[in-house]
């Protein structure tokens, strides 16, 4: 294993390459007008290069610390907030330059401070989710609990359409906006069943495991194939990428630790399955707020990979705050806080953080995310980015606990589980909380199956 990117030195290596990335990015290479489409390119890829040389190195090299979360936290960063840049996606006129090159700092020092909290170490678990790590998964309880997620994850579906499964099937290709189980952003007691999807979420895990143990070609593990695709279709359904991401990411994940001997062939199911989830992202993309009938015939969009302009509203936000608008402190921690308690028990349970970045740059009927930086940065400032990356670091480093767990007791899923929380987290505090529901849904299903 390469030494410099081995488990104590290699988050001080992280630390160090991500400020020199994070140095040349925003200072020495950051072109005199970055507004024009593709000018911040080179500054975006070698801050990228610089947040994932420990990950590459540890890939490359075939080390076991490779599934390591704060790999997959460093991939965050680049991915919700670098990828635009690196593709040149669009013109950044709408942020000034100073704002622009001040977000380079901001993404940078985030992933210093993230590189500085896994080399802290890691907090002890809770009770709940060690035991649900523990708890050997055989081969029958697999099997099991594999029509029992499916059930669950599709219960609203089906109540829906008062179990009507010809017309639930026929919302399929429908716009979002179209389906009977969507909701508005305030529910009411509907919101209890409206968690019943993320039992459904670890079918791709549930897949990966069986297949691992029994073969590709076996009814089980059809069938467990065929589950998690009518899962899936059904989530796509409501247009959230980062959802599909996250099953199916998880499911990859299970995979490589399921069969940490077979190098090669994991590399090409990993690779096959990044591809094919970026080209499926930029089809829901396409197709969520039209329907499939009516995308018809438009054409593909596929000029890049198109991710959130997170970038873009951070610099806005440095834009904005605290020259016109001052910091919102500890509100937008405690709205994400009390983002699980539902609104018909606590009617003026606030609706927001106390900043609508849509209504300041002049946008109506859309919602912007600027990646969980942009909201670090609009609670305290610089320090609280310093702080939220630091704090990330130190989940990623605890979460690590959960993939030796998962060794010893064959059952990887929590952890793969626990990795994409936080991967999506890094989009909003909010998916940081809302991802989680997943785990807590399958520690259920689990704790049912293996108790004593």
């Amino acid at each position: 294993m390469v030494k410099f990117a081995d488990e104590k030195a290699g988050p001080f290596f992280g630390f160090a390459l991500t400020v020199l990335g994070t140095y040349l990015s925003a200072f020495t290479l950051f072109p005199v007008d970055p507004a024009p489409r593709g000018a911040l390119m080179l500054s975006g890829s070698v801050l990228a290069i610089g947040i994932l040389a420990i990950p590459f190195a540890r890939v490359v090299s075939g080390s076991t610390l490779s599934t390591s979360t704060e790999n997959f936290v460093a991939f965050g960063f680049v991915a919700w907030l670098l990828l635009d840049l690196i593709q040149g996606a669009y013109v950044l006129t709408e942020a000034s330059p100073r704002s622009l090159q001040l977000a380079l700092v901001a993404t940078g020092a985030s992933a210093a401070s993230m590189w500085l909290g896994v080399a802290q170490g890691r907090w002890r678990l809770p009770k709940w989710l060690v035991d649900g790590a523990e708890r050997q998964l055989s081969t029958q309880t697999l099997l099991h609990a594999v029509p029992i997620c499916l059930l669950l994850g599709m219960f609203n579906y089906a109540y829906s359409v008062g179990f009507d499964l010809p017309a639930m099937f026929s919302y399929l290709g429908e716009s979002r906006w179209n389906a009977p189980w969507g909701r508005g952003q305030a529910g009411g007691w509907e919101a209890f069943r409206d968690q019943a999807p993320y039992f459904g979420y670890v079918l791709p895990s549930l897949t990966a495991l069986t297949i691992s143990r029994l073969g590709l070609f076996r009814f089980q593990s059809l069938f467990a194939i065929a589950c998690s695709l009518v899962m899936l279709a059904f989530l796509a359904q409501g247009g959230g990428r980062r959802i599909i991401a996250v099953t199916v990411g998880a499911g990859l994940l299970v995979w490589l630790q399921a069969n940490p001997g077979v190098r090669l062939k994991n590399y090409i199911i990993v690779g096959i399955g990044a591809v094919s989830l970026a080209l499926f992202a930029q089809f829901m993309l396409n197709v969520r707020g039209v329907g499939y009938s009516e995308y018809q015939g438009e054409g593909a969009d596929y000029d890049y990979l198109h991710v959130d302009d997170n970038f873009l509203r951070l610099a806005q936000i440095i834009d904005l705050v605290p020259a016109k608008r001052s910091h919102v402190g500890i509100r937008q921690v405690v709205f994400t806080l009390v983002r699980p308690v539902p609104r018909i028990l606590w009617p003026g349970k606030p609706m927001h953080s106390g900043f609508d970045l849509p209504a300041e740059v002049g946008l109506r009927g859309v919602s912007l995310s600027s990646s969980i930086v942009g909201e670090w940065y609009l609670a305290f400032g610089w320090v609280s980015v310093l702080f939220g990356g630091w704090l990330h670091g130190r989940l990623a480093a605890t979460a690590n606990t959960l993939r030796e767990i998962g060794h010893r007791s064959g059952n990887p899923i929590v952890f793969a589980l626990a990795v994409m929380v936080l991967l999506a987290g890094m989009r909003s505090m909010l998916e940081l909380v809302l991802m989680s529901y997943a785990v807590a849904a399958w520690w259920a299903v689990n704790h049912q199956l293996t108790k004593q």
